[in-house]
């Protein structure tokens, strides 16, 4: 593999790595503020998270293939799932443990590799 290329795939999985944080983040909190009483901040707020989730455009094979993971689909899944009316915050809480304990694993590779 060339150099240009191996900088294309190194980037790649440093803006992947940067939205699997963020999310890591993000959905907790948006789990916050779906199901409390929220003042005109928290409102925006929670616009520019969906704007996030709604606009991202990561595909779920580049997530198998740059991490050997399906996080990008289960991110996906936790974010519809919190935003379905349909659903209690503990539901949306229980259902966001599938991605945190995803997160965990990726986060201890990524540290076992950075260390090297």
């Amino acid at each position: 593999m060339k150099s240009k290329n191996i900088h294309k795939v190194n980037e790649a999985i440093t803006t992947l790595r940067h939205f699997i944080d963020l999310s890591a983040q993000l959905l907790p909190y948006l789990i916050e503020l779906k199901y409390t009483i929220r003042n005109e901040n928290e409102e925006e707020e929670l616009d520019q998270i969906n704007n996030i989730f709604e606009n991202y455009t990561f595909d779920n094979r580049v997530s198998k293939l740059l991490m050997n993971s399906s996080i990008i689909e289960t991110i996906q899944h936790s974010y519809l799932f919190i935003m379905d009316i349909n659903h209690s915050k503990l539901d949306a809480k229980k259902h966001l443990h599938v991605f945190k304990k995803e997160h965990k694993r990726l986060k201890k590779n990524w540290n076992y590799i950075d260390s090297n």
